[in-house]
């Protein structure tokens, strides 16, 4: 008898754990119900709220709010009510001009910046809109600059402190073998898109500062090196780029996401896992973010779904791609296909599809949806303490592009004919 009652507490006690993981791991539903503040753009909209496509947002601290229209070349500033208060830049060549507009930085203060690839620089534009000063990539102009946004940016804590995510490797590769053949040197970034690099934005040249080096699937180098000779050569040219694209990540490979949040940490995440890395400012662990979310096994019916969804997603563009471009490079199509049915698996597929940071501190972080490529899944949030909030379900709203005080957040709409408004609501206190 006494045995089987050690076999039953142990039963009683496996079940009790089960119940109370899968309790642990039960969302709170949240329902996105944010009052309307404003809303501009659309069809009928004025000269200046014609905006040709989602871009760019950000608040400051007196709730108004920022747009980059990249093809307008141009910053257009709303205040609280959704009225005009300026619009800012042109395309051209000279000061607070425009040739390639790549993101937007908006400081509480009221500052704002514009990283421009054509310019190889940061604009810094003053709360009046007049521009203050350039702030070049490097000392050197080079047609083959590496874009300044990076793959991503965000404001840091004080004006003119920014975080930027660095470029991935391939790009650094290929720009480097065509240096030599445009007769100019490659600015490139400090790290690349694995890594998160502090940028100061005081002085005439940016002056870099990594902070996070996130983790990276360690894999073989290449033994081939692209060329000039493959270059000269255009079958060998399109297989060796489009191959180094192809090979630069695995499908399932998990991305880098993160914010930076208003004291200057750091949330990220870098895994297939559900863990959301805090670092201080000065790159030091300060937490962790998890919740009962595992990440799902690719199996032989995984791989074989993705790449087939990957080929039919290729075949929609080129089916938009100018029949004059294809004829420049008969090759690609081909190796494109062959370099996505031939591309390599993670093992399994990462739950964390983004993480962005609110206002006041809180984490949104958004998980993956059904599919295995679905990104778009449920939303959970975090307070400002760390503690979880709750939960919103997948296709109940999209992390907020943009957050501002006082629980301004502010996304995009597209109505039928894909024309763009945006639509700045108001968050409850408990998500700010």
């Amino acid at each position: 008898m006494k045995r089987h009652g050690h076999l039953v507490a142990a039963a009683v006690g496996t079940v009790l754990a089960a119940v109370s993981s899968q309790a642990q791991a039960q969302d709170r539903p949240l329902t996105p119900d944010f009052p309307e503040v404003y809303r501009v753009g659309g069809l009928a909209a004025e000269d200046w709220a014609q905006f040709t496509s989602p871009g760019a947002m950000g608040f400051d601290g007196s709730g108004n709010l920022y747009i980059l229209d990249e093809a307008a070349f141009q910053v257009i500033v709303l205040d609280t009510s959704g009225e005009l208060v300026r619009t800012v830049g042109r395309k051209g060549e000279g000061p607070g001009e425009f040739q390639r507009p790549g993101d937007l930085v908006v400081w509480r203060d009221g500052t704002f910046a514009v990283p421009d690839a054509g310019h190889n620089a940061f604009q810094i534009f003053g709360t009046d809109g007049a521009l203050e000063h350039f702030v070049r990539m490097s000392a050197e102009q080079s047609p083959l600059a590496m874009d300044p946004a990076g793959l991503s940016l965000r404001p840091g804590p004080r004006t003119g402190e920014v975080y930027r995510q660095g470029q991935p490797d391939v790009l650094g590769q290929v720009f480097g073998v065509l240096g030599p053949l445009l007769g100019g040197e490659v600015s490139t970034s400090g790290v690349d898109h694995r890594g998160l690099e502090r940028l100061e934005l005081g002085g005439e040249v940016v002056v870099a500062e990594p902070v996070v080096e996130a983790w990276q699937l360690p894999r073989e180098k290449s033994t081939g090196e692209l060329t000039l000779n493959d270059l000269a050569n255009e079958s060998r040219a399109t297989d060796a780029i489009v191959g180094m694209m192809t090979d630069a990540t695995m499908y399932f490979e998990p991305d880098l996401h993160w914010d930076a949040l208003p004291d200057g940490s750091i949330a990220f995440s870098d895994s297939s896992a559900y863990q959301v890395k805090l670092v201080a400012a000065d790159g030091s662990p300060s937490g962790m973010l998890r919740r009962p979310h595992e990440p799902e096994p690719v199996t032989g019916q995984v791989r074989s779904r993705m790449i087939e969804r990957a080929l039919r997603d290729f075949e929609g563009q080129l089916d938009g791609t100018d029949e004059e471009d294809l004829a420049r490079a008969p090759n690609l199509p081909d190796a494109f296909r062959e370099g996505l049915e031939s591309r390599e698996f993670f093992h399994e597929v990462p739950v964390v599809r983004q993480v962005r940071a609110g206002w006041s501190g809180t984490l949104w972080v958004q998980r993956r949806g059904d599919e295995p490529w679905d990104d778009d899944g449920p939303i959970d949030v975090f307070g400002a303490d760390r503690e979880y909030v709750g939960t919103f379900p997948a296709g109940a709203t999209e992390i907020p592009p943009a957050f501002g005080p006082d629980g301004l957040v502010a996304f995009w709409e597209l109505d039928e004919l894909d024309v763009p408004s945006i639509v700045v609501k108001r968050l409850p206190e408990a998500l700010r």
